[in-house]
């Protein structure tokens, strides 16, 4: 496996588990039967990226679109939750204590998937004939 293939499979492995363990942290497990929907979508981002990690550490075919499709849920997840901090503290606004600290994780957990979504439209356009097998 390339020093890439590492990295993304890595980062989509320790992001995967961050998005579960942190929203369960953050809500609580009673979330499940207050707002469902909220946590459900941590838990299906972690889930794909810890697939997509798995895929690519077995070498499967569709390891790199699976990576693919997880980073792009992941960052479309993230790109409301980052965005909505940015402008509530820019008006003013503060949501948490440590506001500045919450911005700057946000944007870690937006910007590594989007990393991964990057890394692996170039894998797919190096070696398109991975998909096609």
């Amino acid at each position: 496996m390339s020093s890439i293939g590492r990295f993304a499979a890595i980062s989509a492995a320790v992001l995967g588990v961050l998005f579960i363990g942190l929203e369960t942290a953050r809500r609580g497990v009673q979330a499940w039967w207050t707002t469902p929907v909220t946590i459900l979508e941590d838990y299906v981002a972690g889930i794909l990226l810890i697939i997509a990690a798995l895929a690519l550490l077995r070498s499967a075919r569709l390891s790199w679109p699976l990576m693919l499709a997880a980073g792009a849920y992941a960052t479309g997840m993230m790109t409301s939750s980052l965005w909505g901090r940015v402008e509530a503290q820019l008006k003013g606004e503060t949501w948490e204590s440590q506001q500045i600290t919450v911005i700057a994780v946000k944007a870690l957990l937006w910007l590594l998937p989007l990393t991964l979504s990057v890394i692996s439209v170039r894998e797919l356009h190096r070696s398109p004939a991975t998909v096609q097998k």
